[in-house]
């Protein structure tokens, strides 16, 4: 199911995006490179960092078109980040399509992320008539969004050698690898909408609460979603050797035998048999580790969601309730 068949109103926000992401790549591209930049912005992104942007303009200004270049920003930082995602995981599959690096290969795929992450500063640049404080603003928010998730990401790598992780080694990780990325549209909207400094940084600690909520509920998913719901293979992660909050939780009050099965699972090449998922799974509820994680959802949900409080009533602040809630509580 699509997000916007859960929220129609999603739709307007992301065909104003779509729009223009279809005049930078054309379906119809010339040649192997553009082709893959192009398929890499159509593969059925929800466009949440784009539509947050959009959002927290609208909040605060009334209207959300100024925040468009903005939003296409944004998307571009996200799918090349993904492409790279994809790259570093050995992924062939990307929201039940193939992915870049399998489709069209490493160089491809490498130079089409470095295509994409390049266009980024040349949509921000379109806000010249903008205040040159403001705009210098933005331009550092955008770079240390990338900066952020490139390290986040460098983390999670070194996570998934480390033989112990905590959950404060976990924590740090996604806020670098994930939230930064979604609290950065948020203050960017706010800024490009007119909001005062206080306006600004509400944005941002919502962007960030919800960012974290988002990544637990994603790796909650990696272990016990549905496949043909997610459009990709489960325990993708733990293949890679990467440890979730589920999985650090798991662990930690595992007994010895039970520490052994698990941690026997990281890094495994080849499929899993169905036992083994099975008994995976009664022990993260055995453990209560689900339930904890879910947990961690609702309370970071709840502090994004407070970030909201001093907004007045708004279609804008209506509409980024609803996409927290959504967001943290997805199957799919």
């Amino acid at each position: 199911m699509l997000v916007r068949e859960v929220m129609p109103w999603v739709t307007e926000y992301a065909d104003s995006v779509d729009s223009e992401l279809k005049q930078l790549y054309p379906r119809s591209s010339a040649t192997p490179l553009e082709a893959a930049v192009s398929d890499a912005l159509s593969v059925g992104g929800k466009r949440v960092r784009a539509t947050l942007a959009l959002l927290w303009c609208e909040a605060i200004s009334g209207d959300y078109r100024p925040a468009v270049p903005l939003a296409v920003a944004y998307e571009l930082a996200h799918a090349s980040a993904l492409v790279q995602d994809d790259i570093i995981d050995n992924s062939d599959m990307r929201r039940g399509k193939e992915s870049i690096v399998a489709k069209y290969g490493l160089p491809t795929a490498i130079l089409a992320s470095d295509l994409l992450l390049f266009n980024v500063p040349k949509m921000v640049a379109k806000y010249k008539e903008l205040e040159s404080g403001r705009l210098a603003r933005i331009f550092d928010l955008v770079g240390e969004a990338c900066r952020a998730t490139t390290w986040g990401e460098f983390l999670d790598q070194e996570m998934a050698r480390a033989k112990e992780t905590t959950e404060k080694d976990y924590e740090e990780m996604i806020r670098l690898k994930t939230s930064t990325l979604l609290s950065a549209p948020c203050a960017s909207g706010a800024m490009v909408g007119g909001g005062t400094d206080e306006q600004v940084s509400m944005a941002s600690r919502f962007g960030e609460s919800l960012g974290v909520a988002y990544q637990i509920q994603d790796d909650m998913l990696d272990l016990v979603g549905d496949e043909s719901a997610l459009g990709k293979p489960v325990l993708t992660d733990l293949r890679g050797g990467k440890k979730c909050l589920v999985f650090i939780h798991c662990a930690g009050r595992c007994s010895p035998e039970e520490r052994a099965f698990i941690f026997g699972l990281l890094n495994r090449s080849g499929p899993y048999e169905p036992e083994e998922v099975s008994k995976l799974r009664a022990l993260v509820e055995k453990h209560g580790s689900l339930d904890y994680a879910h947990r961690e959802v609702v309370r970071h949900t709840r502090r994004a969601k407070e970030a909201l409080d001093a907004l007045p009533e708004s279609r804008g602040k209506a509409f980024l309730t609803e996409l927290a809630e959504y967001l943290s509580t997805r199957y799919y």
